[in-house]
């Protein structure tokens, strides 16, 4: 069980297949321990984007997993929702798939000088992510470890 979750890996692993079977991707689940309720909430997300519906029947197949399992002890809230435009990149395996993608990367140290950085997410090498600034003039290299903070810059 991760430390930040309320339930085991297998729990984990339950919610992602019914949302696959759905054909959708569970990109992220979240807890925050409240007093007396807790709020979980599941990122979704498919090709295209998601919709009201999706989240819907996401949030209707997280509850039959949940309800099976009952392995969160306190009271708690079930969100279900979409990553949005600016969808975090969570992983290193989100990265690899937003290859080509503009990109803000918000570091947790400054790399060659820079805290914040902004262009295309060029490379995924292990957990190395090398990322083209706006200006096209510079490249930087960072470690995922050291990335507070990595979203999608918005298409419109």
């Amino acid at each position: 069980m991760r430390p930040d979750l309320p339930f085991a890996d297998e729990t984990r692993e339950r919610l992602a297949a019914a949302v696959a079977a759905l054909g959708l991707e569970l990109c992220h689940i979240d807890w925050r321990s409240g007093a007396r309720r807790g709020v979980l909430t599941l990122t979704i997300d498919r090709e295209g984007g998601v919709t009201l519906d999706d989240c819907e029947a996401a949030s209707r197949a997280a509850e039959q997993v949940l309800d099976a399992g009952d392995p969160i002890e306190k009271a708690y809230s079930l969100e279900v929702a979409s990553p949005g435009l600016d969808r975090p990149l969570w992983t290193l395996a989100d990265c690899a798939k937003f290859i080509g993608k503009r990109v803000t990367v918000r570091l947790l140290r400054k790399v060659d000088g820079a805290g914040n950085l902004k262009g295309t997410l060029e490379k995924v090498d292990g957990d190395v992510l090398t990322v083209l600034d706006e200006d096209q003039r510079r490249r930087y290299t960072v470690r995922f470890d050291d990335v507070k903070l990595a979203r999608l810059v918005p298409e419109l």
